[in-house]
């Protein structure tokens, strides 16, 4: 995870407006892509960043970050009781065609997933903020308390500031709230967390395929497709509807 930073770092100085990374703008990126390509207008309005991130963006990532030590604990009670079958499609990528070959193989892999991840992401921010390299702990659980405290302290910094801050919160990004949160669902789908999910008939804009659920009490409309991620915001899903709808008036027309 750590990248080609020099030792010491200079802060990025965001003077002008920024639209959030964040996956609730993905939908207006697309739009936009789509403006500079093919000239094809839209009327999706961003999110903007304060000064990068929105405040949502902002607090979700906090609050995700505080919750992956519990979700690491649930899901290492499956490693040692071996419970759980093979790996979710698209949780931990495909492990012997998603058949574990030794009980409680899954849930220790996603453990050193994410405990391994969050020690990457903090010796990376030490090296960009020249801060002395992470001392190494004597177990896994105090690696993962060490680490997450450091990364909490230095969130706001690396949500504005870090050399990925801006990047969009797609599949494999190295912005860091995209980081905490790919982690974060991948422990709740694990451990049968996520919130129940209406399921919403309308292609998915990027993937197309029909995997756009809403959970209760979120924001956002996301697609499940573990290839995708896409997050829709209500206004940015009544725009798609539209636009479905428009395409389905063209066919029966033609």
């Amino acid at each position: 995870m750590m990248g080609p930073y020099p030792h010491t770092w200079e802060p990025v100085m965001h003077t002008a407006p920024v639209a959030c990374p964040g996956r609730e703008n993905h939908a207006w990126r697309e739009a936009e892509q789509q403006l500079a390509t093919h000239g094809t207008p839209h009327e999706l309005q961003p999110r903007w960043g304060q000064p990068v991130h929105c405040p949502a963006c902002t607090a979700r990532a906090h609050k995700q970050l505080a919750e992956l030590p519990e979700l690491v604990a649930a899901i290492h009670m499956e490693a040692l009781h071996g419970t759980r079958g093979g790996p979710k499609t698209g949780t931990i990528g495909r492990i012997g065609g998603g058949i574990p070959s030794w009980p409680g193989q899954a849930s220790r892999l996603l453990t050193d997933r994410i405990v391994g991840g969050l020690a990457e992401l903090e010796d990376d921010w030490r090296q960009l903020r020249g801060l002395t390299a992470r001392t190494i702990r004597g177990s896994e659980g105090a690696t993962l308390t060490a680490s997450t405290r450091f990364l909490t302290a230095h969130l706001d910094w690396a949500l504005t500031h870090h050399p990925c801050a801006t990047d969009p919160h797609d599949r494999d990004s190295f912005n860091p709230a995209s980081q905490i949160g790919d982690w974060h669902r991948a422990a709740l789908r694990y451990t049968s967390r996520d919130k129940r999910a209406d399921h919403h008939r309308i292609p998915c804009p990027h993937c197309s395929l029909l995997s756009l659920y809403r959970g209760d009490g979120d924001d956002y409309i996301e697609c499940r497709n573990p290839a995708c991620g896409t997050l829709l915001t209500p206004a940015e899903y009544h725009e798609r509807t539209r636009q479905v709808a428009h395409e389905m008036r063209s066919q029966n027309v033609a």
